[in-house]
Formats: structure tokens, C-alpha cells, sequence
């Protein structure tokens, strides 16, 4: 065998995470590292503002907080180079705003100084003093990302959900690096968000990312989650920053305008589907759903039903005139305690306020999300909207009446008590053409009679009909 020949196959697939990684420790920062990067709605870019151009390489380089040895420069694939590069620098910035999305990279490319790693994208540090060329491809889908000789850089890449990176390091003609991702026996970690809702779809799809690759899995999320995603998870660690042998890290959250976190807009697809827009080139399939079960005996003997009226933004609420108050009134005439058990008695924003109905019995607070599961779990039934309480009544199989006009009825899971009217406007929260804060604001009707009619003209007997079929099929044991 020639030495050309043997060093090739030396650096074939050469693994540079082989060796033990050193703890690291993350610095604290100011930001909340749960915070959603996505919540701020930016420009929706979905017509291409500027022309293509033949190189992907990013010119305007976003502002971001800098752990790294050397100045950072993104880069990003021909899918990004539609958007213009000031939209796309403000959403890089935001994304690396804490000390998840910022964290310190963790992995020494064989004998060189280079360290190299796949947490939230793909990440090089190449010093100064000596040129390498650096070149990423994802081989999957036979695109060059990246091709060019650098020094003095911290290399990061703006794509973040799943890609099959390629990479080759040369220097001097030499290659050093010839390396295709591999998770299969590595620690992958996935960080969570803020919304409960969108969590519950999201948490199935680190079982089968485990099954699909034999990795260790870890994740960082909210407090409050917690305590519910240890009882029906309790195999995977949990943790509040990246484990010191981390290879790669997804943040797992709808993305909503938001091109380098998912392959594609998440008001495109059901909300259960929003894990395979981030993981969609990856062997993952879409999860089969985990049902919880009740941690403690019930506690309230008469029958009862929950409903929760409020979720993370009014325009979701449905707002006929003491609709709720007449839909109380008759499930109280049918022999139901009617429960209320919202986070809070009364919520504003984007000018609505809703409140609790008057005529429910007062369970709201700020209670440990088990105390809910628990609550609902011995329920005959939920109504509600498209709120996080409605998706906890059905990972716990309780039949629910979902109310909503402003999202279509594929978005959310499927009931047969879903209530919409399709005779008005509605669906503009499933609308990529249309803002979402102009979608929250019902900036197409604003200051007219038809603002917000997807939700006003849902008439009480519209949901009275789903109440009384609900009860009916329990009553037949459906």
C-alpha cells in the first residue's frame, strides 16, 4: 500500500470526538437560555427580495455576544439566499442571544488547533497564523455550503435543524479531515422552549431519535415542565446547559418565519408534524403519540368538565358575546360541575381582553402543571381552544371540544368535536402569506365589524351541538 493511499484512508471518516472532552464550564448570562428566539415575529420574507446570487456566503455578518477565541463568521446554504441579509443577520443574532445557543465549542479535530462541533449547526474554530481550507457540504442532498481557505474564524453555520454534514479540512493540499456526522453513539441534546402546547408534540421525537441512531439523548428545558416530562420521560436526563460530551444540539420549537431553525414555516403543517420539519433529513419518523396516565387518585366525585378558556395570545380565545357563560349554563343544567382552571381569572394583549365566565367554578392559578394533568385526567370531557391545557387533555385521551377560528383544523390534532366557521374569514394563523402579528392583530379587518369574526361569529349553538355530541358518544361509550 502506497503512503499516499494509506494516509487517504486515515483520514477517512476520521472520528475527532473520539477522545474525552474537557468540562466546560457555560458563563452565566443575563438572557433567559428557555426564552423563545421565535416569538418576536420578523418581516415574512415569502416572496425573494433580492436575486439568488452564486455565492451563499454571508456579507453582512450579524452582531452577536462572542465566547469564541476569534471573530465569527456565518455561512449558509442556497436555500437561505432569498432573504434579505439584514432579516437574516437580525434572526441570527437573536438566535445566539444566551448561553445555550452561544456555548463554547467542544470538540479537537485530531492533532491540529482546530475544534470542531454540531451543536445548534455546524461550528469550526480555525486560528490564526495558518490557513485551512474548510469544506462543508451536506452530502445527503449534494450541495457545497462552504469552500474556502481561512484563519483567525470562528465558522458557524446559519442552518440549525438536521443536516448531513460533510466535512473535508486541508491544508497545504493535505487532507486532514474527511468527516460525514455521524450521532451513532454520541450525545445529542435537544433544548425546549417556552410554549407547553408545542412541547407535548416535540418531546415523542427524542425516543425516536434515539431509536434511529443508538444515541445518548439529553435536553434542557423549562422549569415548570420539569416535573411532567420526568414522570413520562424519565429515562432522559434532564439539564440546564450542555453536557461536556455534547456532539450536536437541536432546539426543538415552532418556527415560525424562522428559515434556519426547521426546514420549513411550522404553520405549514399540524403542530404534531413540527418535529420533522427540524429532524426531516435525519432517519426519525413521526413519533406515535405517548398517552399519560393520572399520577393520583380523583379527588372531586361529581362528574365534571374543565375548560380554559385563554392560551398564549387572545386572538386564539373565542369571543362571542358571553358565549361561555351560555355553554356553562347548559352543562350545569345537564348535571356538570363546569371548572375554569386558565392560569389566570382575566389576560390582555393585542387589545382583547378575556375573562374566566362568571357562572364557572374558579380553579385558575399558577399551580404545578401535574396538579392540571391530574385535574383534567379524571374529567368527563375538555373544552377549549387552541391553548397548551387542550393539548394535555389529549395526550391524556380525554375528549375534547376544540374552539378556533384562526387556525385551520388540520393545525392542531384531530377531534370530532372540533367547532369553526368556515362561512367567514378564518385560518390566517396557517396563511404563510399573511404576518403573524398582523394575523394576532386581525390587521386585514382592523377597526371594522369583521375584525376577529373567525371568532366572533361562532355561535353558541355551533358549540352546544359538539357539547352535546361529546356527551352523547360518552354516554355510548365511543
Amino acid at each position: 500500500m502506497t503512503k499516499k493511499k494509506k494516509n487517504k484512508e486515515q483520514t477517512e471518516n476520521q472520528n475527532p470526538f473520539k477522545n474525552p472532552i474537557p468540562q466546560i464550564q457555560i458563563p452565566a448570562q443575563k438572557q433567559n437560555p428557555f426564552q423563545n428566539p421565535f416569538q418576536t415575529p420578523f418581516p415574512n420574507p415569502t416572496q425573494p427580495q433580492t436575486p439568488p446570487v452564486e455565492n451563499p456566503i454571508q456579507t453582512q455578518q450579524p452582531q452577536v455576544p462572542n465566547p469564541y477565541k476569534y471573530p465569527v463568521r456565518f455561512f449558509y446554504g442556497p436555500s437561505l439566499t432569498y432573504l434579505p441579509k439584514e432579516i437574516l443577520a437580525k434572526i441570527l443574532s437573536y438566535f445566539h442571544s444566551n448561553a445555550l445557543t452561544n456555548s463554547p465549542i467542544r470538540g479537537k479535530v485530531g492533532a491540529t488547533n482546530l475544534m470542531m462541533d454540531f451543536n445548534f449547526g455546524f461550528r469550526l474554530e480555525v486560528p490564526p497564523g495558518e490557513k485551512y481550507l474548510i469544506q462543508v457540504r451536506d452530502y445527503y442532498n449534494d450541495i457545497t455550503l462552504f469552500s474556502e481557505e481561512i484563519e483567525n474564524t470562528t465558522l458557524i453555520s446559519a442552518e440549525k435543524f438536521f443536516v448531513h454534514w460533510h466535512v473535508q479540512i486541508s491544508k497545504n493540499s493535505e487532507v486532514l479531515l474527511n468527516y460525514k456526522f455521524d450521532p451513532r453513539g454520541q450525545r445529542v441534546h435537544f433544548v425546549f422552549h417556552q410554549a407547553l402546547g408545542d412541547n407535548l408534540t416535540l418531546f415523542p421525537y427524542l425516543d425516536e431519535f434515539q431509536r434511529a441512531y443508538n444515541c445518548k439523548i439529553s435536553c434542557s428545558l423549562p422549569v415548570y415542565l420539569h416535573e411532567i416530562f420526568k414522570t413520562y420521560y424519565p429515562h432522559i436526563p434532564v439539564t440546564g446547559e450542555l453536557p461536556p460530551d455534547t456532539y450536536a444540539t437541536y432546539y426543538m420549537a415552532a418556527c415560525i418565519n424562522v428559515p434556519i431553525a426547521a426546514h420549513w414555516d411550522s404553520r405549514a403543517v399540524p403542530l404534531t408534524d413540527v418535529g420533522y420539519t427540524i429532524l426531516s433529513d435525519s432517519k426519525t419518523k413521526k413519533p406515535d403519540k405517548v398517552v399519560f396516565k393520572p399520577t393520583k387518585p380523583r379527588e372531586i366525585i361529581e362528574p365534571y368538565v374543565c375548560i380554559a378558556v385563554q392560551a398564549s395570545t387572545t386572538a386564539k380565545s373565542w369571543m362571542y358575546p358571553n358565549g361561555w357563560e351560555m355553554v356553562v349554563e347548559h352543562l350545569k343544567q345537564k348535571g356538570y360541575r363546569v371548572l375554569c382552571i386558565d392560569k389566570n381569572r382575566e389576560c390582555t394583549n393585542y387589545g382583547n381582553t378575556v375573562i374566566m365566565p362568571s357562572n364557572a367554578e374558579d380553579f385558575t392559578g399558577d399551580v404545578p402543571l401535574m396538579e392540571r394533568v391530574n385535574m383534567i385526567a379524571y374529567a368527563d370531557f375538555f373544552i377549549g381552544i387552541g391553548s397548551g391545557l387542550s393539548w394535555i387533555a389529549w395526550s391524556l385521551n380525554v375528549p375534547v371540544v376544540l374552539i378556533s377560528g384562526i387556525s385551520e383544523p388540520w393545525a392542531e390534532f384531530y377531534t370530532p368535536y372540533r367547532v369553526i366557521n368556515n362561512m367567514v374569514c378564518h385560518g390566517c394563523f396557517n396563511e404563510l402569506r399573511v404576518d403573524l402579528a398582523e394575523c394576532y392583530n386581525c390587521k386585514r379587518y382592523a377597526n371594522s365589524e369583521r375584525q376577529f369574526e373567525c371568532s366572533k361569529k361562532i355561535t353558541p349553538e355551533r358549540v352546544l351541538n359538539a357539547v352535546d355530541r361529546c356527551i352523547s358518544d360518552i354516554n355510548k361509550n365511543i
